[in-house]
């Protein structure tokens, strides 16, 4: 009888909803700090060495931000 009423409390107070949306904000807080370190290290790069590609490394760079930001927007108000 107690693990049953254990059970109840945990599915009533909606635990495992509140867990998944905390850490799917933090993951997604996480992954915009590794974008913009990454975008940080790629324009040093591109500082560094004359490329062809560099424009392209950039874009996806600055895309990578962007992807982060919605992810973090879609985590904050959807979830």
């Amino acid at each position: 009888m107690e693990l049953n009423g254990f059970l109840n409390l945990f599915n009533s107070l909606k635990v495992v909803d509140e867990f998944f949306k905390v850490s799917a904000v933090l993951l997604a807080i996480l992954y915009l700090l590794y974008a913009i370190v990454i975008s940080k290290q790629v324009s040093i790069m591109n500082r560094t060495l004359e490329d062809k590609f560099q424009y392209v490394i950039s874009f996806v760079s600055s895309l990578q931000i962007a992807v982060a930001l919605i992810l973090l927007i879609f985590s904050l108000f959807l979830v």
